[in-house]
């Protein structure tokens, strides 16, 4: 990788590329948010459909306690990878199981589970922070080029490559769970089984991306491209695209305004995503003032008549 970095540089330094790229971690991160968007803008189809956005955001959450078990048990602070994945995916795969045998509402079985997760974060971090260092910390939460490292990437470009094609057979069969279960069912699909493997790929998925993006900002990451785009999408493969497309776009815009400005790179991201939904929302707000304005000549209108007769 060296070798490739060096010759990003060399292209950065004759002028063919911006100058932020003569700088290794600044090629990383262009590799990862590439790599990134599009995972989270087609994982995110699948979250705002079967909405999951909450359960999206207690997996980040889980990630700051995963962290903190990884140190406490040893295990070097730029590459806790057991205790970040393991924890995670143990919280997500309890919440499954949880959601599918319990007689309460999906959102307050998250609800519980990201409480107890939250707590037991706050004591672990309180731990962890009389002995190591809190920027390693820090960059979990709001996402940091500079602990982006190559190992980082590798994992991160496998667990895109093996959630494009599970994701990529399971992708139809899931959302037809998800828009009709009884058609789903006489077909012979299996949703609880279909909903642990999108949730094991979704947890991956979610996990590698933490460095970059950070914990507290992938929920949104993953749910506002995708939101932008079922609103202005015709069908479910424009619905898809579109949202690969904006989370794309704005994991590569928020690595290069971070690159400009010390501002972190997830939280640009997130800015930047939002605005395909309020150019949306723009129109719309201006459809109802429209509509507001004709409703209260209407009924200005009406009064108006009426004192008439009434004066008659």
């Amino acid at each position: 990788m060296d070798a490739f970095y060096q010759l990003v540089a060399g292209w950065a330094k004759s002028g063919h590329l911006p100058a932020l790229f003569e700088h290794a971690f600044m090629v990383r991160g262009l590799l990862a948010a590439l790599i990134i968007g599009p995972a989270l803008g087609g994982m995110g189809t699948v979250v705002v459909t079967k909405k999951l956005s909450f359960f999206t955001q207690t997996i980040g959450n889980a990630a700051l306690t995963g962290v903190a078990i990884g140190l406490l048990f040893g295990e070097p602070s730029e590459e806790t990878y057991a205790g970040l994945y393991g924890f995670c995916l143990a919280v997500a795969l309890l919440m499954t199981y949880i959601k599918n045998r319990a007689r309460i509402s999906n959102d307050t079985v998250i609800g519980v589970v990201l409480a107890q997760v939250l707590g037991i974060g706050i004591v672990m971090l309180v731990l962890v922070t009389k002995q190591f260092n809190i920027h390693q910390v820090e960059a979990i939460l709001f996402g940091s080029l500079i602990t982006l490292n190559d190992k980082d990437l590798l994992l991160l470009l496998v667990t895109a490559a093996i959630a494009l094609g599970i994701g990529g057979f399971i992708f139809n069969r899931t959302m037809l769970i998800s828009f009709n279960p009884v058609i789903a069912k006489a077909r012979g699909l299996r949703p609880v089984l279909m909903e642990y493997v999108f949730i094991t790929i979704l947890t991956a998925v979610v996990v590698a991306s933490l460095k970059l993006v950070g914990a507290l900002l992938v929920l949104i990451l993953i749910v506002v491209p995708a939101a932008g785009a079922q609103n202005i999408a015709g069908n479910l493969r424009q619905f898809f695209w579109l949202a690969v497309v904006f989370a794309t776009i704005s994991t590569v815009a928020g690595l290069l305004v971070s690159g400009v400005w010390p501002v972190p790179t997830g939280g640009a991201s997130v800015r930047i995503s939002g605005t395909p939904w309020r150019c949306m929302l723009e129109p719309m707000s201006a459809r109802f003032a429209s509509s507001c304005s004709r409703n209260g000549m209407r009924l200005a209108a009406t009064e108006t008549s009426c004192l008439g007769e009434t004066s008659m």
